[in-house]
């Protein structure tokens, strides 16, 4: 916590003054009247702000602005090819950067780092010259390393013992001493400690400091994807502790100065497997034609209080994480599946925003209030379709019927609200992994949305965005879901890319336009390639301090209020909200506080988010590739690119992507035609863009992890594995 009376923007301004000299942190406390009894947290401050790129340390440990010593403080993105991107911490700072291999000193892929990036970089930059080497960018000093160990594959070849890093990221080859095995053998899964960073004529060395079993086995895989994205996949002594005295029932005073709302038909629509329910909605059509919709989230703050051990590994987790065959929540489970799981026929703590909307779906009112409910009814999504669709459900009541029908009514209203305000619509199935018994892969299957889904989509999505406007019309601090508008070059880019698969998307690409070309190719063949292209022209959606609004939903206010079980951002507007009850924050110092630390919050948010997804993606591909290596029958593939290696195509049953090099079509010599997008062979005979084929698996290259098809009709002899070469 700051000083009092010191904020974080006070030493900012102070730092960036006319007359500031850079200084040590102890002659800046001096200069700013910190007390001494304040000076530990003065210090704690002054490391906040260094992460945050607003002060950079130089010679002597002194500090300064950044921007005045040609600095800038970024995390390191690197390229698979061998270089890299700095993207600033600091929105001020501008764009990312562009560093050489050669030029990122001991830095890995994902660490924070100090970059001295020259006036002539930005200069040649903006005039859009070529960079001489006098404009290189840096890396002066790691600030924060991203992980101290690498998960990978060892490998024995000759006398020389090395781990190759699964992330392509990580580019470097760890060298392992003989005695540093750890027992490992060629082609095991290993987790690597660094022992020696790598400097630019050096690789890192490091020692096995876990073997978990031979690559390709499902236990290996999983356990080295949870290590690989430091997944905290159990919990610490303390929080076990902690988590095993709270109470599973609310007491009588837990339930003091909240609204009963016990005798509501509330009910609860989630997945078949579902067994954290954090959400619950109960509606009513009011005499004149308008609703009341009542979205009532489990009251995870009641229980989870600032700064004790939960709430601190909660931060640190930032979300729970769903793999294939397991999740690793964001609360142990006595909170996540039973306090805060709102079953039914129980009561329950909870936060409730009731919102009023006219007939046509306009809402015109909210209140947001601590409540406790009894859920009357746990439907899955399968049985909530079956009743929009007419089907027999014997065990389900008339009353309970109807009542879905009506929320079934109410919620298409409010997509054809939704769509009005601008909100996209994209048909982009999700792929799942089927798993048996043993949890091996049995099958890969595509999820679509339909109307239950839809059905409790936008009375979350209707709850969010009445929150946001609560908090804003308060003028209360703030953590948002932000969404930018997508880059005018990435939407060029996305024009020239569908128009090679035969489609045309107008310019300039406005929210209307986008609108229509999404309606107009939904029920096309290509739609889930189509819409996923364009989803990969879009920015990506963040936390942010800052009130931005969403673009993919169309609100220009919006954040996470409806599941703080698997996300922290909601446990954080939860707590906002009852200090605003409480009449809290309306000290100044403590609005302060949550000013100082919100943009710290957001951003650790968002980062933890994108470490669950990529890890989700990483073992969901490993998997589906290792069941797609096995088959042996032809499958359906559209070619989506063409190279002048070969093509890249996409399975019509997975969506999953790999590669025909050129050398797997045997049946004559293929170049690369831009202009019509297509391979074409010296006999007439052409692979387009867009075109659909049938191929055949001829290799599974492990350590880069891709397949490798070909057409189906080539002669070539099938190679079911394939090993790489040592990489230099």
């Amino acid at each position: 916590m700051p000083p009092e009376n010191l904020s974080a923007a006070k030493v900012v301004r102070f730092v960036a003054g006319r007359r500031y000299r850079p200084m040590t942190a102890d002659e800046m406390a001096k200069a700013l009247k910190v007390a001494k009894k304040a000076r530990k947290s003065f210090s704690e401050l002054v490391e906040e702000l260094k992460l945050a790129g607003e002060l950079v340390e130089v010679k002597n440990n002194r500090l300064a602005d950044p921007a005045r010593v040609d600095l800038m403080v970024g995390t390191l993105s690197c390229n698979p090819r061998g270089f890299g991107f700095i993207r600033p911490v600091r929105e001020a700072d501008g764009d990312d950067v562009y560093v050489s291999g050669e030029n990122m000193s001991s830095a890995f892929h994902g660490d924070l780092v100090v970059a001295r990036v020259p006036p002539s970089y930005r200069k040649a930059e903006r005039q859009g010259r070529r960079l001489g080497s006098k404009s290189d960018v840096k890396v002066v000093s790691i600030l924060k390393r991203a992980r101290s160990e690498i998960v990978g594959t060892f490998r024995k070849d000759r006398h020389v013992r090395y781990v190759v890093p699964d992330n392509p990221r990580l580019f470097r080859d760890v060298v392992v001493a003989a005695e540093d095995t750890n027992d490992a053998r060629h082609n095991d899964k290993v987790a690597v400690r660094i022992t020696v960073w790598p400097t630019r004529h050096m690789p890192p060395e490091g020692e096995v400091a876990e073997v978990f079993g031979k690559r390709g086995r499902l236990k290996a895989e999983m356990e080295s994807v949870v290590r690989e994205y430091n997944l905290r996949k159990d919990f610490p002594p303390a929080v076990v502790k902690r988590a095993k005295n709270i109470p599973l029932e609310p007491r009588a005073a837990d339930l003091k100065h909240r609204a009963d709302l016990t005798d509501e038909t509330i009910l609860t629509i989630d997945p078949v497997d579902a067994r954290d329910f954090d959400d619950a909605v109960s509606l009513e059509h009011l005499p004149g034609g308008g609703w009341s919709l009542g979205v009532h989230i489990a009251d995870v703050a009641h229980f989870v209080r600032p700064k004790d051990p939960i709430d601190r590994e909660a931060l640190a987790r930032g979300t729970s994480v769903y793999l294939p065959g397991q999740v690793i929540p964001m609360l142990p489970e006595e909170l996540s599946n039973r306090a805060c799981s709102l079953r039914p026929d129980e009561v329950h703590l909870t936060r409730t925003a009731r919102m009023r909307f006219d007939a046509e779906g306009r809402i015109r009112s909210v209140k947001i209030f601590r409540s406790f409910i009894r859920s009357c009814r746990r439907f899955t999504y399968e049985e909530v379709q079956e009743i929009i669709e007419g089907g027999k459900t014997p065990d389900v009541a008339p009353a309970m019927r109807e009542k879905i029908l009506q929320m079934h009514a109410f919620a298409q209203l409010l997509h054809k609200r939704r769509l009005e305000q601008g909100m996209l619509e994209l048909t982009i199935p999700e792929v799942h992994i089927l798993t048996n018994d043993a949890g091996e892969t049995t099958g890969v299957i595509q999820q679509r949305s339909d109307e239950s889904h839809q059905l409790i989509e936008h009375c979350m999505l209707a709850a969010n965005e009445a929150v946001a406007n609560y908090l804003i019309r308060r003028n209360m601090p703030y953590i948002c879901r932000a969404h930018d508008e997508p880059p005018p070059d990435a939407l060029n880019e996305f024009r020239e890319t569908v128009r090679s698969l035969g489609y045309n998307f107008p310019k300039p690409g406005t929210r209307k336009q986008i609108q229509q070309f999404l309606k107009k190719t939904a029920k096309k063949p290509d739609a889930p390639l189509l819409h996923y292209l364009l989803l990969r022209s879009m920015m990506q959606a963040e936390y942010s301090a800052q009130d931005r609004p969403h673009y993919a939903i169309g609100a220009a206010h919006y954040l996470h209020f409806t599941s703080p079980i698997r996300r922290y951002p909601d446990l954080l507007v939860h707590r906002l909200l009852d200090e605003e009850e409480s009449g809290k924050l309306r000290n100044e110092n403590r609005r302060q506080w949550w000013l100082d630390r919100l943009p710290g919050w957001a951003a650790h948010s968002t980062a933890t988010e994108r470490n669950a997804q990529t890890a989700d993606r990483a073992l969901t591909e490993r998997r589906m590739m290792e069941f797609v290596a096995g088959m042996r029958e032809p499958m359906d593939a559209l070619i989506v690119s063409v190279e002048s290696y070969g093509m890249r195509v996409q399975l019509s049953d997975s969506l999953m992507q790999g590669v025909v090099r050129m050398s797997a079509l045997s049946d004559g010599f293929y170049r690369l035609d831009r202009d019509s997008a297509s391979l074409v062979a010296n006999s007439g005979k052409r692979y387009r863009v867009g075109q659909r084929i049938k191929v055949r698996v001829t290799a599974y290259d492990e350590l880069k992890h891709q397949v490798q098809f070909t057409p189906v009709g080539d002669k070539r002899p099938s190679q079911r594995r394939q090993k790489s070469a040592k990489r230099r």
